[in-house]
């Protein structure tokens, strides 16, 4: 069973407690094991390292650090997965696109949309699968969505998830095969991304939320384009 878990960030007593009501009536009558969590600041959010948030309701205008600083930290934070931005403005949507960022509410908050979300966040950790690839001592198994991308490395590969690299014992075409396409991308004859973890591609490179980046190899650049711009309408339909 999946246990599903949700953030609420905004000093709107009255909106907070309409989004809580409408997530617990939501996950009630699906069944789903599911655990809220409030922030009444932006502060309160950006200093959470304990727990792991897989959608994050964040109010646009707050006193203090507001919605759209709290996304660039969230952005870098890995326990805060995805965000959908809530706020009596409907102008502000135009500020809040970020690699994290899944959707826009506008207040008074409406429980379709709402629900929509939830469901749509549900479904991507539902289906985020473990892959078993071979190592020295037999098997490991990693989730998709930590897969951040794979480098080729002779008759080995090397998987990077963000703080640490693991050395499997197969090629860059076998995990190309495992991996199962989009997200995942071949930028590169020694590199397949994972486009949930990068920022953007700018002209020949790709570009990481941590700062680093990949080149294009010259061969692919045609279709790591359409590969991309094909992600970002998929991201923008949802």
């Amino acid at each position: 069973m999946v246990n599903f878990s949700v953030g609420i960030c905004d000093d709107d007593p009255k909106c907070h407690r309409k989004i809580m009501e409408i997530c617990e009536k939501h996950f009630a009558d699906k069944g789903i094991n599911y655990e809220i969590s409030s922030y009444f600041s932006g502060e309160e959010v950006i200093n959470e390292h304990d727990k792991s948030i897989d959608l994050l309701f964040l109010d646009v205008e707050m006193e203090g650090i507001d919605g759209l600083n709290v996304m660039h930290k969230a952005e870098k934070m890995q326990n805060i997965h995805c965000i959908v931005f809530v706020s009596a403005h409907s102008e502000a949507v135009w500020d809040s696109f970020g690699y994290k960022t899944r959707g826009f509410v506008q207040k008074p908050v409406n429980k379709d949309k709402i629900c929509k979300y939830l469901d749509q966040a549900y479904e991507n950790k539902k289906n985020d699968s473990f892959i078993d690839f071979p190592n020295y001592s037999g098997s490991v198994f990693y989730k998709k969505s930590d897969i951040v991308y794979v480098k080729s490395d002779s008759n080995y590969a090397i998987l990077y998830l963000g703080d640490s690299e693991k050395i499997i014992t197969c090629t860059l075409k076998e995990c190309e095969k495992k991996l199962g396409g989009m997200p995942f991308l071949r930028v590169h004859r020694s590199y397949i991304v994972n486009l949930n973890h990068i920022k953007n591609i700018t002209g020949e490179t790709v570009c990481f939320k941590d700062g680093s980046a990949i080149r294009i190899g010259r061969s692919y650049r045609e279709k790591v384009r359409k590969g991309y711009n094909d992600y970002l309408l998929g991201e923008l339909k949802k």
